[in-house]
């Protein structure tokens, strides 16, 4: 009786404690897509008649490349586990690894190339050409903020310096 008691105890432990946890990452996650939406209309320079075309696309676009993030995700996390289980890895293991890996990559570099070229029409050259590093740069931007954060000093220009001393969406 006792055990049962203890083992619904845990459970119910672990179903509130794990609640919270999912609601702040997904708040997280909003908050991080709101955030690069308004940092890409800034540094894209768009119109509110461009946004209204480019944000329904870009939303889309990284539907598809989260489907691919995940697949690859799903890959490693195999791999891992085999690893940890002590399995051995033959040949064709890993070259089926690393095919179906190379195959995500080589549709992620596709998506993103018909997304930018698809793009002709309702942004400039410009726009698109800023558009092609941009995510990279954001989140490289986001990591080192995080990083300095957690230092708790301050940069000397403010929370959008960088090495350059210059803001990283210009």
């Amino acid at each position: 009786m006792k055990n049962i008691i203890l083992s619904i105890m845990f459970l119910l432990v672990g179903i509130v404690t794990g609640q919270p946890k999912k609601a702040v990452v997904k708040e997280k996650k909003e908050k991080m897509e709101m955030m690069m939406a308004w940092k890409l209309t800034e540094h894209l320079k768009l119109t509110n008649e461009e946004a209204e075309k480019f944000f329904p696309r870009f939303r889309e676009h990284r539907e598809i490349i989260n489907t691919f993030t995940d697949k690859e995700k799903t890959l490693n996390s195999e791999i891992k586990e085999k690893i940890e289980r002590g399995d051995a890895l033959s040949n064709k293991d890993l070259d089926k690894l690393l095919s179906e890996l190379s195959e995500l990559e080589r549709k992620r570099i596709k998506e993103k190339r018909l997304f930018i070229d698809g793009l002709e029409g309702h942004l400039n050259n410009v726009q698109r050409a800023k558009l092609i590093g941009f995510e990279h740069r954001f989140r490289k931007e986001v990591r080192d903020q995080l990083k300095h954060h957690k230092k708790g000093a301050g940069k000397p220009d403010g929370p959008h310096y960088n090495k350059k001393g210059k803001h990283f969406w210009k």
